[in-house]
């Protein structure tokens, strides 16, 4: 659903990440905390035969037993603070936008303007994480990797249950073919999330086409099947507008 930041899942959010947002977007995932997960769990489970070696002054022993769990731990923590030293570089690299709008986007998450899209992992009896941000001028998807959107910059977005994963697709000045990021709900809001989703994106920017269907010129085109076709249209002035 959109909710607005009082939203318990954006304070949470807002409070590990009062530094950046973004950074923490970037930093929730990665091989990193697999890592340490895996480390953690690997330590956990040797750690009764450690401490049993360790009484029996068995020390070499419990050392070659805990080195694995170690060495994933070090190189877990390595990898995680990697990523959150390269997160501005990651999302430079990702949109093309400057360092100074990457912080310009840092600020506009953190302002009380902000609607989330909260969504339902699958089996959840309750919305468990956020898939979107809208600020004033930016939309941020967190999908398979994060992306960073200007909302000036989407021509067209639409929904697609063409896989067992339901999915936004958007269409945008940069692109060469539209983009889909999952949107995890369940079953009985999937209708309800999109119309949510799609007031909010028409809200922020008026001049964005919501809906598979596009027309321009009597022809009838589907964004998801051919978005490189609608985006040429776009680029050539034609005009375009939703299917009635």
């Amino acid at each position: 659903m959109i909710a607005s930041t009082e939203h318990k899942l954006y304070q949470k959010l807002a409070k590990k990440g009062k530094d950046s947002i973004l950074k923490t977007i970037r930093t929730n995932k990665g091989g990193g905390k697999g890592l340490i997960g895996g480390a953690i769990v690997l330590l956990i489970f040797t750690l009764p035969v450690s401490v049993f070696l360790l009484l029996s002054k068995s020390i070499v022993a419990a050392i070659i037993l805990s080195l694995p769990g170690l060495l994933l731990l070090i190189l877990g923590i390595y990898f995680s603070r990697k990523r959150a030293a390269d997160w501005i570089s990651y999302y430079q690299k990702q949109t093309g936008f400057s360092e100074g709008e990457i912080q310009q986007i840092n600020r506009e998450l953190a302002s009380p303007d902000v609607t989330i899209v909260t969504c339902r992992a699958p089996n959840a009896a309750v919305e468990s994480f956020i898939a979107g941000f809208f600020t004033e001028h930016y939309l941020v998807m967190d999908g398979v990797d994060p992306y960073v959107r200007r909302l000036e910059d989407i021509i067209a977005v639409a929904f697609s249950d063409s896989t067992d994963i339901w999915c936004m697709v958007s269409l945008a000045i940069q692109d060469q073919g539209a983009m889909a990021v999952p949107l995890f709900t369940d079953t009985q809001r999937k209708k309800a999330l999109c119309m949510e989703i799609m007031q909010e994106l028409c809200r922020r920017n008026p001049k964005i086409l919501c809906g598979q269907e596009i027309v321009c010129d009597g022809r009838r085109y589907i964004l998801e099947r051919d978005s490189e076709q609608i985006l040429r249209l776009y680029q050539e002035g034609r005009p375009l507008e939703p299917a009635r």
